[in-house]
């Protein structure tokens, strides 16, 4: 059979599909709402428990701006130049890769002194480290759990496309929220500064190498210019010569000019050797590391700066060792063992004051001795004007260069410790007054929509692996009937006429002479509305002109004459026992052509009574007399009751309960009423749920 509806929707096309579809799916649900609501509820309160039970964590927040130079670099604002949108990304990148370092977050926990801090490991939900782990020591173990810690508990956001780095800590505690926050900005801050500083630093340490070849070379040039002058028997012009006046030249290669150089020569050694002579008395008299020569010198420098980190190292390791500790002997060992290799050097120092002394008096003595000597000398070979031209060049050369990478070298070094960082503070982290975590509305809302997701799963999966009858196909599958029709679910007893009323029709073409004589009315299990249905059939065919005899035989629950409203004397018992004729027992129901052969008493065993031939000459006596028989029969499954009824009649009906009857058990009732002898004509699918045929067509559905 093809309802109406299907036909109809047919004719409407894709939206009425749909519009069905929607509606099977609502019908679904409301069947399966129980599963619904329960997981809802479940979910809600799952939601409800894990906000109660779970800990408040307190988020901080600081934020730092990031600029593209240093804020007041030297010539920013000549030199400066719009960025590129890749190169601002990839600042800004790099500088949230140092954020989650792992250098930054020692430097946090060295800075809060986090290792070794109970309050930090309460505030974060953890428990202290007791002991080691492998090769790791108690404390190792307990600084590797910090970091982890603190590199979980931090959160780095970028607003929008803006400079600004949002720097967030979340944990139990809100003053260690605040605290741990602010710490990673100022370490992030500090470590911008530091690494600009070094990069200073370096740039002033190579430019200090260059400055110091160009000095050798300048003076390797002099002095081959003063060597060569002094072999070949002249004098340097005086251009030659350090801070060299402006004087007139004099004739090269004469004796004159050659006694103008030497006594100039002379005057310079013999200021050389008071020079000399005043750092050498002042060397003798002081101390020797407060010497400006001491003090210049590059390799006392660093041997300086090693003694000041190892008096640095030994400070620290005595904040946690004892002076008997290994460890602290040999730092104070090699701090004894730099200090000898600085007083050495100082002492090597001043005694080269002393041998410049040395050779500053020597210089002078010989000086003189070349003029007493000059007076004999003849005359200069000529050729040396053009040599001497080739070195003045390349001495002006070298100190042209030398001039120039000292006065950069005093400007970088004019500019260090003065210029500020990239990174500059913009917020500091405020501690929260509420907790960040759980938030009851998120939480709740996300439990109500969890649970609605899980419980309409649950639906669908019940749906798909729900093997119950629901519709004239699945009947056709499961048992192989055909469907007589359906009666949806009503809050009366009474169901309308004209819902029995196709049904009825139907039943007149049961069998190849029209409405079967006799029609038996079981279901396979206690109910499922087979009584009902029954009645409502009887007075659907009476409706339709015909003579219909309602036989009660469910004589363990007769229902007919209570639907009927009748209290009999005599029912079908006492008729099959002989105590009674089936003209006495009958009654009729008030409905036009409908009588009733009711169950009065109730046998002790209606089994036994319907296995007897008296069954026979009541079904033959009904047959004579009305045009059909409805026999009213117990359920199938567990009773014997239906099938020794079903041998008896010409059809049989069987009534399916929507959704509760699944296709093991009803083919199990269809088999034993096959093998008794009976003729299943179809079924009637009774409390259907969902969209009903007429019958809700006809409640504006």
């Amino acid at each position: 059979m093809i309802p109406e509806e299907d036909a109809m929707l047919a004719r409407e096309g894709h939206p009425a599909r749909m519009v069905a579809a929607a509606r099977r799916s609502w019908a679904i649900v409301r069947r399966h709402r129980v599963i619904l609501f329960v997981t809802m509820a479940l979910s809600v309160l799952a939601g409800l428990i894990f906000i109660l039970m779970a800990t408040p964590d307190y988020r901080a927040t600081a934020s730092v701006e990031v600029e593209d130079v240093p804020a007041g670099a030297a010539g920013a604002g000549a030199t400066q130049r719009p960025n590129a949108p890749g190169d601002t990304e990839s600042l800004m990148q790099t500088q949230l890769e140092v954020l989650r370092s792992r250098a930054l977050a020692e430097d946090v926990a060295r800075e809060l002194a986090l290792v070794g801090s109970r309050t930090f490991f309460d505030g974060m939900n953890r428990k202290r480290p007791e002991q080691g782990a492998g090769s790791l020591s108690q404390r190792q173990v307990e600084q590797e759990t910090v970091l982890k810690l603190l590199q979980d508990g931090l959160d780095i956001d970028l607003p929008g496309k803006s400079r600004i780095i949002q720097i967030s800590f979340t944990s139990a505690n809100p003053v260690l929220s605040a605290r741990v926050a602010n710490s990673y900005a100022d370490s992030l801050i500090r470590t911008d500064l530091k690494r600009g500083f070094e990069s200073g630093v370096q740039a002033r340490r190579f430019l200090l190498g260059e400055l110091e070849g160009a000095r050798a070379d300048l003076e390797r040039a002099e002095r081959d210019l003063a060597v060569y002058a002094a072999r070949v028997g002249g004098a340097p012009p005086p251009d030659a010569k350090e801070g060299g006046g402006e004087e007139a030249p004099v004739p090269q290669g004469s004796v004159t000019a050659r006694l103008a150089q030497l006594n100039a020569f002379r005057a310079q050694a013999s200021a050389d050797r008071i020079a000399a002579a005043k750092k050498w008395e002042s060397a003798r008299l002081s101390s020797v590391e407060t010497l400006p020569e001491v003090l210049n010198n590059g390799a006392m420098q660093q041997l300086m700066a090693q003694r000041a980190e190892a008096r640095a190292e030994l400070v620290r390791q005595r904040q946690f060792r004892k002076d008997d500790h290994p460890e602290m002997r040999e730092a104070r060992a090699r701090l004894a063992a730099l200090d000898d290799q600085a007083q050495a050097m100082a002492n090597t120092i001043r005694a080269s004051l002393k041998e410049q002394y040395d050779v500053a008096v020597h210089g002078e003595k010989q000086i003189a001795s070349e003029i007493r000597d000059l007076e004999r000398q003849a005359l200069v070979e000529r050729g040396r004007d053009v040599q001497v031209g080739i070195m003045e060049r390349q001495v002006d050369t070298y100190r042209l260069l030398h001039d120039s990478l000292l006065q950069r070298y005093r400007d970088m070094a004019s500019q260090a410790g003065f210029q500020a960082g990239r990174i500059q503070p913009l917020d500091r982290a405020a501690v929260p007054a509420r907790p960040s975590s759980p938030h009851v509305g998120s939480a709740m809302l996300i439990a109500s929509l969890g649970g609605l997701l899980l419980g309409l799963l649950l639906v669908g999966l019940r749906h798909v692996f729900d093997d119950a009858v629901t519709s004239a196909e699945t009947l056709g599958e499961r048992v192989g009937l055909p469907m007589l029709g359906s009666v949806p679910v009503t809050g009366d007893r009474a169901q309308p006429q004209e819902i029995f009323s196709p049904i009825a029709s139907s039943l007149l073409l049961g069998s190849v002479e029209g409405l079967p004589r006799s029609i038996l009315v079981t279901s396979a299990q206690e109910g499922e509305g087979k009584s009902l249905t029954l009645n409502a059939l009887a007075r659907a065919l009476a409706a339709l002109g015909k003579k219909v005899l309602v036989v009660d035989a469910d004589m363990r629950r007769p229902v007919q004459h209570r639907l009927f409203g009748l209290v009999p004397a005599i029912g079908i018992s006492e008729v099959m026992t002989g105590q009674a004729r089936v003209e006495d027992a009958v009654m009729p129901t008030g409905v036009a052509g409908l009588s009733i052969l009711p169950c009065a008493a109730i046998p002790p065993n209606p089994g036994e009574l319907l296995a007897t031939p008296a069954l026979d000459g009541v079904m033959s006596h009904a047959r004579e007399s009305y045009d059909t028989v409805l026999i009213d029969a117990p359920p199938i499954l567990g009773l014997a009751d239906a099938p020794l009824l079903a041998a008896k009649a010409q059809a049989t009906v069987l009534v399916v309960e929507w959704g509760r009857n699944h296709h093991g058990g009803l083919r199990v009732a269809v088999e034993r009423l096959r093998r008794a002898g009976g003729s299943i004509i179809g079924g009637i699918l009774t409390k259907q749920q969902g969209r009903a045929y007429d019958y809700d067509y006809h409640r504006g559905g």
